[in-house]
C-alpha cells in the first residue's frame, strides 16, 4: 500500500509520541509499504535544530518567528494545508493516517479525498477540560466535521471507542506497542540492594499523571526513593517529601542510567480523569521493556492478570492499603521482566494488526 502519514507533532522534541510515530513508519516500510511523511508544525521547515523525524516539513516562515503556542500552531496548519494537499495529490496514497487532533479550515476537504484513518489516544471531550476555553470550543465545534470524512478509527483503549459507538465508522483497538529489539535487559541487575528506587517518566503539566498519588506513596514509604523525570521542582507548588528527586528533561543516555538503578516503574494515576480506566501508555511499555515491574492507577489494555504489574488504586481511585503495595514492591524489586513475557506488546505485532485494518478499508 501507499500510505501518507500527516504528522501534527513537534519534530524538535524527542518525545514518546515521536518515537512511536518513527517506529510505526519504520515497520510499515519493512513490511513493504511505501510511506510518505508530512510534518506540519511551526519552525519545522526553518529551524536548524535537530529534527527527530524524517519527512517533508511544512511551516510558515512569517509565523516561525513568533512564540510557539496554540495560536501559532493553529495558524501554521491553516496556512500550510494547501501545500500538504499538493503533496498528497502528487503521491496519491491508498490511505492517509492522522492522529486525533484539532479541526482547522481546509483539513476536512483534504482528508475527504482519501480513505483516512484517525488514531485516537484519548477521550477528547474530557481531555479538553484541561485546556483553554478557546481551544476547547474550536476542538468540539470541529470534531463532527472531521469525523464526517474519516474512513476508520484506531484507538489504544476500548474505553475510548465506547464514546464513538454513535458513529458508523469502522473501528479497531490497537494498543500501543514498543520495539523490544531496541532494549537490552542486563543479565545482572544494576541495583543497590540496600536501596529500593522507583521511577516515573512523563511530560510536565499533564494533569492525568496524578503526581499527588506519587507524593503520597513517597510519604507512605520513606525508605524508598522516587525519581521523577520530565518535571522540575519549580513545576510543583506543594511540599515535596525528601525521598523524591526531580530530574527535569533528560536525554536518552541519562534516562538509561536512571532505569538501570531503578527497581520498579510508576505509571499514571489520573487516567480516569480523561475517561480511561483501561489504558495503554507509552511510559508503562518503556518501563517493561527495560525489565521493570510496574505499579499504576489504571488497568492495562494488554496485561490484565500479569504478576509483574499491579494497579494500586481501588474503584474510588484511592491507594490500596500500604501492606498490599509494599508486598508487591518487596516481591518484585529484584525482578526483571523478560521480553518473552512481553511478546504481545512488541510493536511489530501491533503494527501488523494496524496494517490488516488498513488493508480491509482499502479493499472495501
Amino acid at each position: 500500500m501507499k500510505l501518507s502519514y500527516i504528522v501534527e507533532v513537534d519534530p524538535l522534541v524527542h518525545s514518546g509520541i515521536i518515537k512511536k510515530i518513527n517506529n510505526q513508519i519504520l515497520i510499515w516500510r519493512k513490511q513493504g509499504h511505501e510511506v510518505q511523511t508530512l510534518i506540519l508544525w511551526p519552525k519545522a521547515s526553518t529551524s536548524k535544530a535537530t529534527k527527530y523525524i524524517e519527512g517533508r516539513y511544512f511551516s510558515n516562515s512569517l509565523l516561525d518567528g513568533l512564540p510557539q503556542g496554540f495560536l501559532n500552531t493553529y495558524l501554521t496548519k491553516i496556512t500550510r494545508i494547501k501545500q500538504v494537499k499538493k503533496a498528497l495529490n502528487t503521491f496519491n496514497p491508498d490511505l492517509v493516517y492522522i492522529r486525533q487532533n484539532i479541526w482547522y479550515p481546509g483539513l476536512p476537504g483534504v482528508l475527504r479525498r482519501y480513505k483516512t484513518v484517525m488514531e485516537l489516544n484519548s477521550v477528547d471531550y474530557m481531555e479538553m477540560e484541561f485546556y483553554s476555553n478557546l481551544k476547547k470550543k474550536v476542538y468540539l465545534w470541529g470534531k463532527k466535521r472531521l469525523l464526517e470524512v474519516i474512513s476508520g478509527l484506531v484507538a489504544v483503549s476500548p474505553d475510548i471507542l465506547d464514546h464513538y459507538k454513535e458513529y458508523k465508522i469502522p473501528q479497531k483497538v490497537v494498543s500501543n506497542g514498543i520495539d523490544l529489539s531496541k532494549f537490552n535487559i542486563p543479565k545482572i541487575p544494576d541495583h543497590d540492594q540496600e536501596q529500593t528506587n522507583l521511577i516515573f517518566v512523563g511530560s510536565a503539566n499533564m494533569h492525568w499523571h496524578g503526581l499527588e498519588k506519587i507524593f503520597a506513596l513517597a510519604r507512605k514509604f520513606p525508605a524508598y526513593t522516587i525519581d521523577i523525570v520530565g518535571y522540575e521542582r519549580k513545576d510543583i507548588a506543594e511540599n515535596i517529601p525528601p525521598n523524591v528527586t526531580f530530574h527535569g528533561w533528560v536525554n536518552s543516555a541519562q534516562l538509561k542510567k536512571l532505569y538501570q538503578k531503578s527497581n520498579l516503574g510508576i505509571g499514571s494515576f489520573g487516567n480516569h480523569l480523561v475517561g480511561k480506566k483501561t489504558d495503554s501508555t507509552l511510559k508503562v511499555l518503556e518501563y517493561l521493556a527495560n525489565g521493570l515491574p510496574v505499579i499504576l492507577g489504571h488497568h492495562d489494555t494488554d496485561f490484565h492478570n500479569a504478576d509483574f504489574l499491579l494497579k494500586i488504586t481501588d474503584e474510588e481511585h484511592k491507594l490500596l492499603p500500604s501492606a498490599t503495595i509494599k508486598a508487591f514492591i518487596e516481591k518484585n524489586k529484584s525482578r526483571q521482566v523478560t521480553h518473552e513475557e512481553l511478546k504481545k506488546i512488541d510493536s511489530r505485532t501491533k503494527e501488523r494488526e494496524r496494517l490488516l485494518f488498513f488493508q480491509e478499508l482499502v479493499h472495501k
